[in-house]
């Protein structure tokens, strides 16, 4: 059996692990021509793997995945989702 300080420390550095993750995210939100933080309009999460995570104020997620010139919507899993509309980039 560990210790109790040993223990306590694992314990430790298991809570900022969730931290450390959500740290690397940043969030994009739309502005008005004054500058404000439009929090009513949807914003957009990029992720390293190149998906894009697009969430609206209620909290409801949609995303997308970047290849080449066209954005695919994907589902939560990662899978393109080749019969849903996709964009294409000009």
């Amino acid at each position: 059996m560990k210790s109790p300080s040993t223990l306590a420390i694992s314990i430790s550095l298991f809570a900022f692990l969730p931290l450390s993750a959500h740290a690397e995210e940043k969030r994009i939100y739309q502005t008005d021509s004054l500058g404000n933080t439009q929090y009513n309009k949807p914003s957009y999460t990029i992720q390293k793997d190149g998906r894009i995570i697009q969430t609206d104020a209620v909290g409801n997620k949609q995303q997308f995945q970047i290849k080449g010139d066209k954005t695919y919507p994907v589902d939560s899993l990662g899978n393109i989702q080749y019969h849903k509309p996709q964009f294409k980039s000009k």
